[in-house]
């Protein structure tokens, strides 16, 4: 006994205690099996373990079995009378549950309580697989054993009683503070599950909005990996223990979940054991249960259930303020103009729709719709006109389309329409009936002197796509199709993307590229950008965290390993991206091909992904994106970020996006090396056509990167410089012989003629996608100081700093260059000309610098 008490007491949890237990059972009694059968709460089952002599004296846990109560058998006697109970003849025993006797071969047996607090929290049973006595004495003892490691138990549930209460007291004041600073029904909800999750210490937590006659809709959620399947289920009154408080109006608890309750058929309920739930009231109606669920067998008692209605409680006044918010600015939900649904409204019921979509599986559109010219229509007759013919439209629109499907204004002269049950084809096509509904609209109101015509962009709902994600996709398709001209319809796709970048090719922030493609310029293969760009997005937009994978092989089934990673200097939590391997689905990186994804939490982003091995360790906190970089349906790398905003902003999603889809680029040899073969080509047709612009050519280029770095230009400057000047005279191959090699000076019609080539350069380089960001360098590279340059007349720092740089080097290289009509400058009259020329024709740094630079060549080495 002194030997057990001090073992039991360093227990470190109840089935610690209880295996030191069976191994003094087995140490003392020599039986082969000692079991010990936790009792419910509401005592009506117990979870039993086996256990059975291990090495060193160490009892093994050989089986684990759920036991329901019955009176009659040992275990319930037992626990009704608190007293022990001997068996010696178990195969004829009236007594013993004869299909466990079987099942473990039991001949003899003595049952004894393990009871603590005036209650039998468990029993032990010694079994004797062949015939035995167990003496008066012998009960004695185990039960004596059993009262020792009941004591050790008992300071357990003190502790872990003590504990909780001061985490709930703890989240109570939390609580009270978040739920009363909120107005917005479901983010009390949201807080309420959260609080009262950490307060009892659960697995997940729910809320149920309803009453006995409506049931309960599932409306906010804690700890769920995947509260898709969650969100709009209807629960019905009586229905696991949240269905109960409904029926009831009363709190409910259940330690056997799933035998004493009608389980909902809800996967995020699966793995349930335990479960709680209180009444929500407010406005003196029962309006709704929240409920706390464990994945274990759990003991709730009164001062859980204070903690959780007292919470209740709280929320109950937070909804009652939040309901009378939402009903005070419900006409807030309502354009003022046409009476349709605004922006906020109509992404509240595109998130209702999804949730429904998911569900049902059942196909979802989105529509963008933007009146073309409709600037002139406010501009010449006024906006009373312009306001009748955008409520004309709205009231068109909504006879036209089905009472269920969601239409609103965004704002404008745009609007969106939310299409449940419509296939992609089926969009496509009432994308007709809605220019013809404008039309119309426009026709009624007179004669406008033009024709009112509207651009369409459709986006279809599939996994793992968002509401604000899908309305992002049919806002992209809708910029294509104005680009396209007016009266245009697209659909959202990767060709959408790749029409876009067309369209759009100045779109994407100048610096990131530049810096993104300077960084590329420095590796010495396309592949080693990929070991670079995590550390280079993680800076460049912010992020705490950021990993990046490519496939293993090229099958399509095949896993991804990680290339690189980086996080936050400093930061010293734990990483969220540990796994260097991953695996996603050929189905998720065809839904996510044409854009990115961000979720709250990292669990939701694999979950989106269907990423098949499960996340390691605890949920790191912060909300994460994920970037699928494909092309022609093959997989070319997955970016996954993590920032530490509750919501991914959808900015740094977006320039994420536009990266890694320039570094795939490089990696394919269709930006990097096209871009130097481009540069090379065009290089090569210069000096073809005239061998001293050639050979200028490269000594400028020479001067100019020497000038760049002397000012401290980035190193994504100086590849533009280099290329740039390497170029600058590309325009020149457009100009006739006759000009181009004149012996003499030119004539003003001529240099009419000559002027054009920084513009007739342009227009060379932006045919080739590749070289369209040199292009402003060479347009602007006679530009002037003071204004007097051409082809536009920029002056100071409007005009490109790569274009400064290559006029100054271009000047000073044709001043000490011997023409046909004029013999070379020496250095000082050169040196002079510039200083001359610098605050006029020249920036006066770039000249200070180029100066520098020809000093230092001068000197002798």
């Amino acid at each position: 006994m002194r030997r057990l008490s001090f073992a039991a007491l360093a227990g470190e949890d109840p089935d610690d205690v209880h295996r030191r237990l069976a191994g003094e059972l087995f140490r003392v009694f020599g039986v082969d099996q000692v079991h010990v059968t936790r009792l419910a709460q509401d005592q009506t089952l117990g979870r039993g373990t086996e256990y059975r002599p291990g090495p060193a004296g160490i009892p093994e846990a050989a089986s684990e079995y759920v036991q329901e109560y019955s009176e009659r058998y040992a275990v319930g006697l037992v626990m009704e009378s608190g007293v022990p109970l001997v068996e010696p003849d178990a195969p004829s025993s009236e007594i013993m549950d004869p299909a466990l006797s079987e099942r473990y071969c039991a001949a003899s047996g003595v049952f004894v309580p393990l009871a603590f607090d005036g209650e039998v929290r468990a029993v032990v049973a010694l079994i004797s697989e062949t015939p035995r006595d167990f003496p008066d004495g012998e009960v004695q003892l185990a039960w004596t054993l059993a009262d020792q490691a009941a004591a050790a138990l008992a300071v357990l549930e003190l502790r872990a009683r003590m504990d909780r209460r001061t985490e709930q007291q703890t989240a109570l004041a939390r609580a009270a503070s978040a739920l009363n600073a909120r107005l917005d029904l479901r983010a009390v909800l949201e807080t309420l599950c959260r609080e009262a999750d950490l307060a009892v210490g659960g697995d997940l937590a729910g809320v149920y909005l309803g009453n006995a006659a409506s049931g309960g809709l599932a409306v906010a959620s804690h700890g769920m990996a995947d509260p898709r399947p969650w969100y709009g289920y209807v629960i019905k009154a009586g229905e696991g223990v949240g269905g109960r408080v409904l029926a009831t109006g009363e709190p409910a608890v259940s330690n056997a979940y799933k035998t004493d309750t009608l389980v909902p058929p809800n996967e995020a309920l699966r793995d349930v054991e335990t479960a709680v739930s209180v009444p929500i009231r407010w406005g003196g109606e029962l309006k709704g249960a929240l409920s706390v669920a464990f994945h274990s067998m759990r003991r709730v008692d009164d001062e859980d259930i204070q903690s959780l209605g007292a919470m209740a409680d709280l929320a109950g006044v937070a909804c009652s303020n939040a309901e009378a918010f939402e009903q005070a600015h419900e006409a807030a939900r309502r354009d003022s103009l046409t009476g349709l649904l605004n922006h906020g409204a109509v992404h509240v019921r595109l998130v209702e729709e999804i949730a429904r979509a998911q569900r049902t599986r059942d196909p979802l559109c989105c529509v963008l719709l933007d009146l073309d010219n409709f600037k002139p229509v406010n501009d010449g007759h006024g906006h009373l006109v312009g306001d009748q013919i955008l409520r004309r439209v709205a009231a068109a629109l909504v006879t036209e389309f089905r009472a269920y499907d969601a239409i609103g204004r965004l704002g404008g002269d745009e609007f969106v329409l939310v299409l449940p049950d419509t296939s992609e084809e089926s969009a496509t096509a009432m994308t007709k009936r809605v220019q013809k509904v404008v039309a119309c609209a426009g026709g009624d109101v007179g004669d406008l002197g033009i024709e009112l015509t509207t651009s369409v962009g459709v986006a279809c709902w599939q996994e793992p796509l968002t509401a604000g994600e899908l309305i992002d996709r049919a806002d992209r398709a809708l910029l294509v199709a104005k680009r396209r001209g007016r009266n245009e319809a697209v659909l959202a796709g990767p060709e959408t993307e790749e029409e876009l970048a067309r369209l759009e090719p100045d779109r994407g922030p100048t610096r990131l590229l530049d810096d993104l493609w300077g960084m590329v310029s420095r590796c010495e293969r396309p592949v080693d950008v990929f070991a670079l760009l995590p550390e280079f997005l993680r800076r460049e937009l912010g992020v705490e965290e950021t990993i990046l994978y490519v496939p293993e092989s090229e099958a399509s089934d095949a896993g991804l390993v990680a290339v690189g990673s980086a996080r936050l200097r400093g930061d010293p939590g734990r990483r969220a991206f540990r796994r260097k391997r991953l695996s996603i689905s050929a189905a998720t990186v065809a839904a996510l091909a044409p854009s990115a994804i961000s979720r709250p939490t990292f669990a939701q982003l694999r979950a989106a992904l269907g990423a098949r091995e499960p996340s390691p360790g605890e949920e790191v906190a912060g909300s994460c994106a994920a970037v699928v970089a494909a092309r022609d349906g093959r997989l070319h790398a997955l970016l996954l970020m993590r920032s530490s905003t509750t919501t991914f902003p959808l900015p740094a999603l977006r320039l994420a996006d536009l990266v890694v889809s320039q570094a795939v680029t490089a990696l394919l040899g269709q930006a990097s090396g096209a871009s130097r073969s481009a540069i090379d080509a065009l290089a090569a047709a210069i000096d073809a056509r005239d061998n001293y612009t050639h050979d200028h050519s490269e000594q400028v280029v020479a001067l100019a990167i020497q000038t760049a770095r002397l000012m401290n230009l980035p190193d994504s400057e100086v590849i533009r410089v280099r290329d740039g000047a390497m170029l600058h005279d590309v325009g020149k191959v457009a100009i006739p012989n006759d000009i181009l090699y004149k012996p003499g000076p030119l004539d003003a019609g001529e240099w009419e003629t000559m002027r054009r080539h920084p513009v007739i350069g342009e227009q060379i380089l932006r045919r080739t996608p590749e070289l369209e960001s040199i292009a402003p360098i060479v347009r602007h590279e006679h530009e002037r100081w003071d204004g007097g340059g051409y082809p536009d007349g920029l002056a100071g720092e409007d005009i490109p700093v790569a274009s400064r740089v290559i006029l100054a080097c271009d000047a000073y290289n044709a001043m000490i260059t011997a023409r046909p009509y004029r013999q070379p400058m020496t250095e000082e009259e050169t040196l002079a000309e510039l200083r001359r020329g610098a605050g006029t024709q020249f920036d006066p740094g770039v000249v200070e610098a180029l100066i520098r630079v020809l000093a230092r060549r001068a000197k002798p080495a």
